[in-house]
């Protein structure tokens, strides 16, 4: 009796302590997914930036929606919002512009603390910020886009500098800039097309040279990208004509002048004896006392300093010169410092190159992108985020905001 009663305690016994067992196995399973943790999210961009116009809506979505916004269907992570850092900005061409995506965690995962590196954090059609934890459950994404793409504008205005024939002026071609252009130029008698000058890295040029049949010319200039960088991201413009210029018989030009042979830019040097600056169809050479002209290279004068062509005609604008340009201003002298073109500062060193990548000033730096330009705002070097005040100087040390720290070093803390 005793026996059995021994074997009925040790029965339930050993269900109670199977019952606890198996309630443990089921809270470390529930503690285990409590613990599960995104490891990686996915988000891709696809937003159409109209030039001159406000930035669009966003709407978000899973991949295949018809969404600016969109990740893939998943059970760990949704999509929340997306936003614009600043909705009320013009579209701009290469113009990037910030958006922020919040992501929501389901189904008992969770966002690590911390940061999510790029290695964690794929985005197609844009690049990454940042992404940082809001809360166990949120994850918010900052994303820059791609450069806005476009065609380039035009010149606004194509006219001839001088009119009258006998003017050192006539039949030099002029126009206005454009941003981030080089510029192709066509000179027409009638519809014929007499001369192309292509890749023209100044807004003049002189024709004259080329007027040698009497008639009615005009010239057409377009915009192109000023280099490689800008041409991922710009096409070419549609072109700009000028107005007419009649060429009387006793006006023709007799041909000298013309580029030397493999040269697309400036005529060559006149046959003179005088010495010293010379005009001459509209360019200005400098010829010495011993009878040679400066060609190709750079010359003092006057503790000016002057870059001159293959031909011996002084440059003006943005010149290239062994691999680094120049910025020389409408009378030919190199710039030094800070320079502001087209509402972009450029900074151009003692030797008159112009400075990229980083740059130290005093107790200020500044970044300077691979086209020379300023930047301002958030951006991202070598995978780092750092934030340039509207003076262009980076901040460090400090709260951007009052919601982000920057180290010593300018960088981001996430």
């Amino acid at each position: 009796m005793e026996n059995r009663f021994y074997k009925r305690r040790s029965r339930r016994g050993l269900g109670m302590v199977a019952a606890v067992f198996l309630l443990m196995a089921l809270g470390a399973q529930t503690a285990f997914a409590a613990t599960s943790y995104v490891n990686s999210v996915s988000i891709t961009v696809d937003v159409d930036l109209e030039l001159g116009e406000r930035l669009p809506s966003l709407s978000v979505g899973y991949t295949g929606d018809s969404a600016e916004v969109m990740i893939p269907s998943n059970d760990k992570y949704d999509i929340k919002s997306a936003k614009w850092s600043d909705s009320d900005k013009d579209v701009k061409l290469g113009g990037t512009y910030t958006m922020k995506v919040t992501l929501d965690a389901i189904n008992n995962y969770k966002f690590s603390s911390g940061t999510y590196s790029s290695s964690k954090v794929k985005i197609k059609g844009g690049t990454l910020v940042s992404a940082k934890r809001q809360s166990n459950g949120t994850l918010l994404v900052t994303i820059k886009t791609k450069e806005a793409k476009g065609d380039l504008e035009a010149p606004e205005e194509a006219w001839w500098d001088g009119t009258r024939a006998g003017s050192s002026r006539f039949g030099y071609a002029k126009w206005e800039s454009v941003e981030n252009a080089a510029y192709e130029v066509a000179l027409y008698r009638g519809s014929k097309l007499v001369e192309k000058v292509t890749d023209l890295h100044t807004t003049a040029y002189n024709f004259y040279p080329y007027m040698t049949t009497k008639g009615t010319y005009t010239f057409r200039v377009r915009s192109v990208p000023v280099n490689e960088s800008v041409s991922k991201y710009a096409k070419r413009s549609e072109w700009q004509t000028s107005d007419e210029l009649y060429v009387e018989e006793d006006e023709v030009s007799d041909g000298k002048g013309k580029p030397s042979s493999g040269s697309t830019t400036q005529p060559d040097a006149p046959s003179t004896q005088q010495v010293g600056w010379i005009e001459d169809g509209g360019h200005r050479f400098f010829r010495w006392p011993d009878g040679n002209y400066v060609k190709n290279d750079w010359a003092n004068i006057g503790n000016v300093w002057y870059l001159f062509d293959a031909s011996g005609a002084m440059l003006t604008g943005w010149q290239q010169k062994d691999g680094l340009y120049y910025y020389l201003d409408a009378e030919g002298k190199m710039l030094t410092g800070w320079q502001k073109e087209n509402e972009i500062w450029y900074y151009l060193t003692d030797s008159g190159s112009m400075a990229s990548g980083w740059l130290t000033l005093g107790d200020k730096t500044y970044y300077l992108n691979e086209s020379g330009a300023m930047v301002t705002g958030w951006y991202d070097v070598n995978g780092e985020t750092y934030y340039f005040y509207p003076d262009g100087h980076r901040a460090a040390n400090e709260w951007v905001d009052g919601l982000f720290y920057v180290d010593q070093n300018g960088v981001w803390k996430r």
